[in-house]
Formats: structure tokens, C-alpha cells, sequence
């Protein structure tokens, strides 16, 4: 049923007029004088995969596709006042996604409602900008993710600071309510300039995270989500380690961009309070990639994040689109708890036909070397993406 419902979404764009802003046909509705606008918002992405799995204590995987995202929204603007709603309609129930009300005042934007914790280059850049199909292992295996909250961005002079009070994350099923009783704090700050056409990024973000009663699990996905989840470590209450009571993540951003190049790398620890010894873990990775048709990598300075590259002539104009080329490697150290480490690397080729259109390829080779015992991943996965 679910699939019905994506395949839906994907045709809802053509049957509108294009907005004058847009090369591609974005449902759009706007007053005469401007001030007031809708439209919709949406994003399909079916992700096709060959998985080598091996491990001692779980099955091979057995999906080889999935709708990894299909969502479906709405973006009302009047003057400075912003109301994004987006769900997610994939999975088994309607996930929420971004939902929340910003004011865009002379002083910076402040924001209410269920958003990203404000940590990570990788985590903040949406997953239709980012190079590869699944982010680094950090921002799964220490749950960066959105909660209900209030926040405050400025930016100006090539800095952004933002930092923000979240509770739980959000209920499920269109509900505006915590689905659960953890709360969290969180800051950022980055700085971004240019100089003889080449972009330099830095930036750091801090977040600490109250489990409650429920502690927390420190498990990832090897960077293909059709999958099975690497068995790390388990945290939460009556668990045989301790549970967490509370854990602080601190990371830092570095990105490059000159002409079609483009490189980027974080650090990012994460230090829980409660298990016996308050066991700290480190996770790294690297990137780089190249733009072969001679495009280059966008960024939005006011944001602190990457946004979308345009093709230089898409297929709608006679040529063939964008291509690009990138590798990662990502480590993660968890020895500090006696659980190993954990490594992924990612061979990948982006096209983008058209502006809003892409089509990914991804080869993730990955291991968990435990002190026990071993699990790999070999994952050959084709991505097809259109959002509006």
C-alpha cells in the first residue's frame, strides 16, 4: 500500500504549472503582492540493493528494494512567518519529518516545533544534497535526529550560530506530542568564506542528551539501509552494560569546495554518563568528490550546510546533466567499551539529469571487527531520487 501511495506522490508534480522560480513543475500557489505563498514540498527516493552479509549472530537480509523516503508536505509563507509540514507516508505508520513555525526577524530566525538538532555538516545538509546515499556512521549510531524544541539561529559576516532546548522526538501519526520523555540541548557554530573561487568550511556543534528512564542502544546501519544493523552495544534500562543516563556529543566540521572539486571530514565523539567506566566513543570520516561535467558543489552560507547543484545543461536542454564521482572512508572506535570498531567505505557516481532528479550509485564495503566476532557488509545499491 505504501508503494501506492510514493508512486502517487511522484506523479503530483506534473500536473501543475511551474512556478516562475523553478525550473521543475513545484505545486505552487502565491498572493499578487507577493507576501503570502504555498506550496508543496515532497521527496521520493526507491533505493534498490545486493547485500553479502555475514555475521554469527544474525540472517542475511532479505529486502533488495525499498521507498527509503516519500514524503509529502506543505511550506506557507506570509512576511517573515514560515510553517513547514512534512510526513513521511514509507514506513509501516506516517512519520513526521520537519514540522514547525519560524520567524525571520532582524535579529535572526527563531524557530518552534519538531527539526534537527543543530550538529553535523553531514546530519544538517538534506539527504538530497548529500554525496552518498546514507550519511557518515555518526549520526546513526549516536542519534542525531529531530525532537520538539525552540531554537535561535544568527548569521552574518560568513558565520552562522545557532543553538537550541529540544524535548522527545514527535509522535507518530500526525500528532504533535513526544513520543518519548528524553530532552536535549544543542549548539553550533560555523564560519564559511571564499577566496580566489575556493570555499572553506568550519564549524563545531555540541549536544547533551537526557535519556530519562530509557538509556539508549549504540547501533548503525553500514552505511546501506536495506542492511541488517551492525550489534554493537546495548544501554537501556535492566541492560547487562548499565544503562545511560545521559550522553554528551561533541563534533567537528571541516569542508572545501574549489571549482569541481569538493572535500569534507568531521570528528565526532560521543561520552555516556552512567555505564560502569562512562565509556566514550569516536567516530571519523573523510570525503572527497569530483564533478566531471564541471560542475560545482553548492553551499548555502546562511545555513552553514550544502544545497543543491544544478546541472550546467540537463538532458530538458539537449545535454547529458551532471556527473560526479566520491569516495569516504569512516571509522568509528568503540574499544574505549571493549566493543571493536567499526569501518565503512563508500565508492559512489551521482547523475543529476535535471535539477530536481537523481540517480546514485553506491558501492559500501563494511565491517564491524568485535572483540568476539566479526560481521561484514558488501552492498551494491542503485538509488533513484526526485524531489520537489
Amino acid at each position: 500500500m505504501r508503494y501506492l501511495i510514493a508512486l502517487a506522490l511522484l506523479a503530483c508534480p506534473s500536473a501543475f504549472v511551474p512556478a516562475a522560480a523553478d525550473s521543475f513543475p513545484v505545486p505552487r500557489w502565491q498572493s499578487e503582492d507577493g507576501a503570502t505563498s504555498i506550496k508543496l514540498r515532497g521527496r521520493m527516493m526507491l533505493d534498490l540493493a545486493d547485500i553479502d552479509w555475514s555475521s554469527p549472530t544474525t540472517g542475511a537480509p532479505q529486502d533488495t528494494s525499498e521507498f527509503r523516503t516519500a514524503r509529502m508536505g506543505i511550506e506557507a509563507r506570509h512576511g517573515d512567518f514560515k510553517l513547514v509540514a512534512e510526513f513521511d507516508f514509507a514506513g509501516d505508520t506516517t512519520a513526521p519529518n520537519d514540522v514547525y513555525l519560524s520567524y525571520a526577524s532582524p535579529a535572526g530566525e527563531f524557530r518552534a516545533g519538531h527539526f534537527k538538532t543543530m550538529n553535523s555538516l553531514d546530519e544538517l545538509t538534506s539527504g538530497r544534497f548529500t554525496t552518498f546515499m546514507e550519511r557518515g556512521l555518526a549520526t546513526d549510531l549516536f542519534h542525531l535526529d529531530r525532537r520538539i524544541g525552540l531554537s535561535y539561529t544568527w548569521h552574518g559576516h560568513g558565520v552562522v550560530a545557532s543553538a537550541g532546548i529540544f524535548g522527545g522526538r514527535m509522535d507518530d501519526n500526525f500528532r504533535f506530542a513526544e513520543a518519548d520523555d528524553t530532552s536535549a540541548l544543542a549548539a553550533r557554530l560555523t564560519w564559511s568564506g571564499e577566496h580566489n573561487g575556493t570555499r572553506l568550511h568550519l564549524g563545531a556543534s555540541w549536544r547533551q542528551l537526557d535519556y530519562a528512564r530509557q538509556g539508549t542502544r549504540i547501533r548503525s546501519y553500514p552505511q546501506a539501509h536495506l542492511s541488517n544493523r551492525f550489534t554493537a552495544a546495548d544501554y537501556r534500562s535492566d541492560a547487562a552494560l548499565g544503562r545511560a543516563v545521559s550522553s554528551d556529543f561533541t563534533g567537528i566540521e571541516a569542508a572545501l569546495v574549489r571549482g569541481p572539486f569538493h572535500a569534507q571530514a568531521e570528528y565526532a565523539r560521543l561520552s555516556l554518563d552512567g555505564p560502569p567506566g562512562n565509556p566514550d566513543f569516536d567516530s571519523v570520516y573523510v570525503q572527497a568528490g569530483w564533478f566531471i561535467t564541471g560542475e560545482t558543489r553548492a553551499y548555502k552560507a546562511t545555513k552553514g550546510v550544502f544545497n543543491r547543484t544544478t546541472p550546467a545543461r540537463d538532458v530538458s536542454e539537449g545535454g547529458y546533466g551532471a556527473f560526479e564521482i566520491a569516495a569516504r572512508y569512516d571509522v568509528t572506535d568503540m574499544g574505549d567499551a571493549s566493543l571493536g570498531e567499526m569501518r565503512a567505505t563508500t565508492l559512489g557516481v551521482n547523475w543529476y539529469p535535471l535539477d530536481h532528479v537523481r540517480v546514485t550509485a553506491n558501492y559500501v564495503t563494511a565491517e564491524l571487527d568485535a572483540p568476539a566476532f566479526t560481521e561484514t557488509s558488501d552492498a551494491l545499491q542503485l538509488r533513484l531520487q526526485l524531489d520537489w
